[in-house]
């Protein structure tokens, strides 16, 4: 348990941290634009979705980073483990330069079909998205596949959330994308959302439902290591009582959005 949150220095470890470092000080970076240009998308800054994925991406690969150090050193520095850091962080930087990109020309990266160019560049991002959501797949059977790991619910919390992340992410992201809007109903605005998320609070939204499926990853350790400390004999069902409560969560705000209900009514 003690070195669970301690970083190695593999090959592994050192990559996604010094992803989640950069994606940060891209933010610092890009918060200043946000806050002097004026210029609006869906009547928000342009910089906005720049700056969210900058922060999404942060919290993306320390989690991985962190995580992976409950996998053994070797296998962390082998070549299966290799490969998912090149897919994942290649994929990170390829999405953020072409999102900052088409923010600073005032353009949409997402759900933009309105040149030939834009439509090749949002297929390519789906595929940068599965590359990231490959990772902590990749990662998740990692570690349920090693043995003579000492059981925990911080491994099991790990494990559950790697794993159960792209399964509920990807469908979701994959919805909206042929959707062709993370909106249900007639919304072509993000002004006056959700605060801090700005999700809509005027008709169904896919952001909230993508967002429990996305950060699974993230809660799930969080249970598993609070359950260690507070109830352990009881670490197993506390992780996956939460997961099951997490999936409901997603797929229920999913079918919410559908039905065009915003998550939050004014």
């Amino acid at each position: 348990m003690n070195r669970s949150f301690a970083l190695g220095a593999d090959h592994t470890t050192r990559a996604w941290a010094a992803t989640a470092a950069f994606m940060l000080a891209l933010a610092v970076v890009i918060t200043p634009a946000a806050l002097v240009d004026k210029r609006t998308l869906w009547e928000i800054s342009v910089w906005a979705k720049p700056l969210k994925f900058c922060v999404a991406l942060t919290i993306h690969f320390a989690t991985l980073a962190l995580l992976a150090q409950l996998l053994d050193p070797r296998r962390r520095a082998g070549p299966v483990m290799r490969g998912a850091v090149y897919l994942s962080v290649g994929a990170a930087l390829f999405e953020i330069v072409y999102i900052a990109v088409q923010a600073a020309r005032g353009r949409h990266s997402h759900f933009n079909t309105e040149t030939a160019f834009e439509i090749a560049m949002y297929q390519a991002m789906g595929i940068g998205a599965l590359m990231l959501m490959l990772a902590p797949f990749v990662l998740g059977l990692a570690l349920a596949r090693e043995r003579g790991a000492a059981p925990s619910g911080l491994r099991l919390g790990a494990i559950a959330g790697l794993l159960l992340a792209p399964a509920l992410t990807v469908p979701l992201a994959g919805y909206m994308s042929i959707s062709g809007s993370h909106w249900v109903g007639a919304a072509v605005s993000d002004a006056g959302g959700v605060p801090l998320f700005g999700w809509s609070r005027e008709v169904g939204d896919l952001r909230p439902a993508h967002f429990v499926a996305t950060h699974v990853m993230q809660a799930l350790p969080l249970v598993g290591l609070a359950a260690d400390r507070l109830a352990a004999r009881h670490a197993r069902a506390v992780v996956l009582t939460a997961a099951a409560a997490l999936s409901t969560l997603a797929l229920g705000l999913f079918a919410q959005a559908l039905s065009g209900a915003p998550i939050w009514p004014r």
